[in-house]
């Protein structure tokens, strides 16, 4: 095994290990509202806050930021797609804007008549800002369950067609923004033999 393919490994597993403690810990902080909580919250921007407001007292928050201005470089929001190129951020979605304790960061919103969780699981500091690799999209089903993006039980109309949201031949800008659901069951999306992971670009 060459340097550069044990660099490249290596990387992924800090990848992988980076996405699994932080979706552990939106798991943690979403599951401790009870479902009814979610209920009375859900459905419009003013009591969606409300529930993210509770959600967020569950983290540790350095400093919340306009997440414009974390990722933002020489007055352009720079996101990177899954196939780490020049991409577009979502705007349904934005980007995260609370930096937490250990480096990663968190954002939430009620928007485009949805409720949104995106994470940056290294945060805004550290490279690559790229959908799939270390920024993933969260929706909420109707009983305050996480739904990856991505998922066959997603169902909103932004970020619809893994082939164009998720996939090593899509050339879409926003490219990624539907691997949630990938890193979450651990499956390739362009090959089912293989883990997540492994064919990370």
């Amino acid at each position: 095994m060459t340097l550069p393919s044990i660099i490249q490994k290596k990387h992924k597993k800090d990848m992988e290990v980076a996405f699994k403690k932080a979706y552990g810990a939106l798991e943690t902080a979403v599951y401790s509202l009870s479902p009814d909580t979610y209920a009375s919250y859900s459905g419009n921007s003013g009591q969606s806050t409300i529930f993210f407001d509770d959600m967020f007292k569950r983290y540790k928050i350095l400093k919340t930021f306009r997440w414009q201005d974390l990722y933002s470089k020489n007055n352009k929001i720079e996101v990177k797609t899954y196939m780490l190129k020049s991409g577009s951020y979502n705007a349904c979605v934005a980007l995260p804007n609370r930096i937490l304790a250990d480096g990663s960061a968190i954002g939430a919103m009620y928007n485009c008549f949805s409720s949104w969780i995106v994470i940056d699981t290294n945060g805004p500091k550290k490279g690559p800002n790229a959908y799939g690799h270390d920024i993933f999209n969260f929706t909420l089903s109707d009983k305050g369950r996480i739904i990856p993006v991505g998922s066959p039980k997603y169902s909103h109309w932004e970020m619809r067609g893994n082939e164009n949201f998720c996939s090593k031949n899509s050339t879409n800008s926003q490219n990624g923004a539907s691997c949630a659901y990938f890193a979450v069951s651990n499956t390739c999306p362009d090959d089912k033999t293989k883990t997540y992971w492994e064919c990370l670009p």
